[in-house]
């Protein structure tokens, strides 16, 4: 919304990830989660008042979203911005390699959580796709998810157990291994060596950003150069994940 002169919905905005961010803060001592997922689990206890607290707190968050999405959609400048703005069509896409929300934007159903994790099968996880593939559409998938993983946090609060702080007892090795989860933009993956005294030998990073920045090229053409900044915060990319 600020790349299009709407600060009111911005400053909303803002305000939503804000009270995120002090939730995060109050269940897990880190406002952006720093130090909380370890291998096989978390690395600190979740106990049933802060249970209470974050499906309380999820309540008002996801009527402030609702009133959020509400604002910008009862815009009528808002929506002439984003429709039909910075398309990228599926072929395009493919031929890219467009991963994530981007590409599910763009028509391509694909996202690791469909894939192999099991709790997201017992949750009925739903796969968000659009097919225009412009920044209208990249904002519909996004909004969608948002309160999707407010429905599976949930979710998983209400019925999973395994909240209790992870022990690891592993033995120190030299080897390797690959770790991928779906991340906020697309699939996130890790390759990580270690010595035989089990410390990190070598590391291996690759954000969805490394795909994607080519696609913000293409949907970019043929739009005018004010709509840039709307075309590029709607792929929402990482600069520095583009070089890990």
């Amino acid at each position: 919304a600020i790349d299009v002169g709407f600060s009111f919905p911005a400053a909303y905005a803002s305000v939503i990830k804000e009270a995120i961010l002090q939730l995060n803060d109050k269940l897990t001592g880190s406002r952006y989660l720093k130090n909380v997922n370890r291998a096989g689990g978390i690395a600190i206890d979740i106990d049933e008042d802060k249970k209470k607290l974050l499906l309380e707190s999820l309540k008002n968050i996801k009527n402030d979203f609702d009133e959020l999405v509400k604002m910008l959609y009862s815009s009528v400048s808002f929506m002439d911005r984003v429709d039909t703005t910075g398309v990228l069509r599926k072929k395009t896409a493919e031929d890219l390699g467009i991963v994530g929300l981007a590409g599910r934007a763009s028509g391509i159903p694909l996202d690791l959580r469909k894939h192999f994790f099991w709790a997201y099968d017992r949750a009925g996880f739903k796969l968000a796709v659009e097919e225009s593939g412009d920044a209208l559409a990249r904002l519909k998938v996004r909004a969608f998810e948002f309160k999707e993983s407010c429905r599976l946090v949930e979710e998983f609060t209400r019925k999973f157990v395994g909240f209790e702080k992870t022990d690891i007892n592993l033995p120190f090795k030299a080897g390797s291994a690959l770790g991928y989860t779906e991340g906020s933009r697309g699939p996130v993956l890790y390759w990580v060596k270690t010595d035989s005294s089990g410390l990190i030998e070598r590391c291996k990073i690759v954000d969805p950003s490394f795909h994607n920045w080519q696609g913000l090229s293409y949907a970019v053409l043929g739009n005018i150069i004010p709509d840039f900044p709307l075309c590029n915060k709607s792929f929402g990319l990482s600069y520095p994940g583009n070089d890990l």
